[in-house]
């Protein structure tokens, strides 16, 4: 009988350049990609391709904790009668490149509050507890507005343009150039922004704890 064979993470260079390009062009052409989670997860997909990794968009209830101004804690996201999206690697990872700039948004459950800080960047087969993710399906594009359509098709055209293997040759491990966001990444590798916002999202978490997820 065969040896199981191990089943390999995105790797690390490709996790810093597709986490890059996606968020910068979404941001670009969209203002903000807090309000564009699905564009987010598409253009992650098809970027993704580029460097010969399959991954799927996932819809489902979405939950993340959040930082308020008084460092108390409070779950945000999408549930009950709402839902999120975020990819799905071949590996198992979960990739959601828009729940570090969820704290722009006011939360469904408490739109009154103001949040300071939201967790990282998540690119891992390791779903940390301050995170919550139900998956209700596999995801399909429909757009039916025609700026919508635009939007897609500008977001798509530059991220093919940029995410390809050649965009990585010469790459050393000390050269990645991720977004300046926290990210967690396999491995429990964990990087932090330059405002320390991990640090001090962290430090809340330390010493308030986790409190009881909605779902």
């Amino acid at each position: 009988m065969s040896e199981p064979q191990l089943t390999v993470g995105t790797p690390l260079p490709v996790i810093a350049h597709v986490s890059r390009i996606v968020t910068k062009v979404v941001d670009r052409l969209t203002g903000s990609r807090v309000d564009y989670p699905l564009l987010v997860a598409m253009a992650c997909v098809e970027a993704l391709k580029g460097f010969g990794v399959r991954s799927q968009v996932m819809y489902g209830q979405v939950a993340w904790l959040e930082v308020l101004e008084d460092h108390s804690l409070i779950w945000a996201g999408c549930w009950g009668d709402h839902f999120s999206f975020w990819v799905a690697t071949e590996s198992g990872e979960v990739v959601d490149l828009n729940v570090s700039v969820a704290c722009q948004k006011r939360a469904h459950a408490s739109p009154s509050v103001t949040s300071l800080y939201s967790p990282p960047i998540l690119w891992s087969r390791e779903v940390p507890g301050f995170y919550r993710y139900l998956p209700e399906g596999v995801a399909e594009l429909d757009l039916t507005e025609q700026q919508d359509k635009k939007k897609y098709e500008l977001v798509l055209a530059e991220v093919l343009e940029k995410c390809a293997q050649q965009q990585l040759q010469g790459k050393s491990a000390d050269s990645l150039d991720f977004p300046n966001e926290p990210i967690i990444c396999p491995g429990r590798r964990i990087l932090d922004d330059s405002k320390n916002s991990f640090r001090l999202f962290e430090r809340a978490i330390a010493i308030r704890g986790i409190p009881n997820a909605p779902f």
